[in-house]
């Protein structure tokens, strides 16, 4: 049979592709209905090739849609990824900007407040060297800074200028050993000088042992020496530890300043004190026409003449004595 099958598959093949164009024509002409046993048989054979087919083509169109479609949103993602990152970008920006201008605006107050003769500078770097606990500003000599000019911000006080060049600035900060701000207690009015200690504390000295110092107390500036302006806030009273002996007690100020985020500063160019004297009372239309006619002021009751020294007088000569007659022997 096989054997058969082999060698007329050619005409049994042309006789299939013959008889299925005419039995599909004749299926058309009829309803449903009308369907023959044969039509039913060979409906019931090419049904699940039909099924076949029709999945597979179905499979290769869904695949190759899903793979463009995979391409297009793989395109779109890197876009969209670019565009995020640059959209990030700006809002990092506009908030380190907005940020500057909140710190600005705190300073500009702060200074309106104070009213002080200042310039804003930026801290541009950092000394690591064990030797000084400083920062550099950008602005020097060409805006008017000089050496022991006051540094401070709307936090409080932050140093002194130590050097100048022409567009640069170091500032030594109160954490440094060769600072000394004289403060005064906002509770107790009790004074001391804050030194440097630590790269995060100072250290209040002078203070005697009877004054009264408790933690948590504020500690302002107290325009002693003239570099610091009165009222600028140092620092709080972190530990008290007083000594059995002696006349003072040992203090650690936290600073007002948090110098892990210092950013901008204001440097004080004039700071502004107001002196007080006493008025010199003119002299009189009279006492002014005696002097210039008798060359001295006039006399007042129960005081001596003012003006010319009074003349002593000279001593009189005296007559020496006749020497005895005979001469000397």
């Amino acid at each position: 049979m096989i054997k058969y099958l082999k060698e007329y598959r050619f005409y049994i093949t042309l006789f299939l592709f013959l008889l299925i164009p005419v039995i599909a024509l004749d299926t058309s002409t009829r309803a449903p209905r009308d369907y023959r046993f044969y039509d039913r048989v060979i409906l019931a054979v090419t049904s699940p090739i039909q099924t076949a087919i029709s999945w597979s083509l179905e499979q290769a169109v869904d695949l190759t849609q899903g793979y463009l479609y995979l391409w297009n949103v793989k395109s779109q993602n890197t876009h969209l990824f670019e565009e995020n990152r640059k959209l990030l970008g700006q809002i990092a920006s506009l908030k380190e900007a907005e940020n500057e201008n909140v710190r600005l605006r705190e300073i500009l107050n702060f200074q309106e407040k104070m009213k002080l003769e200042s310039i804003i500078a930026r801290v541009i770097a950092k000394d690591v060297s064990t030797e000084f606990r400083a920062v550099r500003l950008n602005r020097g000599e060409n805006a008017g800074i000089k050496k022991g000019m006051a540094v401070i911000t709307y936090e409080g006080v932050v140093g002194r200028v130590l050097r100048t060049t022409a567009t640069t600035s170091d500032v030594v900060t109160i954490l440094d050993l060769l600072s000394a701000v004289d403060a005064v207690g906002e509770r107790s009015r009790a004074r001391g000088v804050v030194e440097g200690l630590t790269d995060e504390l100072c250290q209040m000295k002078f203070t005697l042992r009877t004054d009264d110092i408790q933690p948590g107390d504020f500690l302002l500036s107290s325009g002693l020496g003239g570099i610091f302006p009165r009222g600028v806030a140092v620092g709080t009273v972190s530990k008290v530890k007083k000594k059995q002996f002696g006349i003072s007690q040992e203090i650690e100020v936290k600073p007002a300043v948090d110098f892990t985020k210092l950013e901008e500063v204001m440097v004080v160019l004039n700071q502004k004190v107001e002196v007080i004297e006493k008025p010199i009372e003119p002299k009189t239309a009279k006492a002014e026409k005696a002097s210039d006619k008798n060359g001295k002021t006039e006399k007042t009751a129960g005081a001596k003449p003012a003006g010319k020294t009074p003349r002593v007088p000279k001593p009189k000569k005296v007559a020496e004595p006749a020497p005895p007659p005979g001469g000397t022997e």
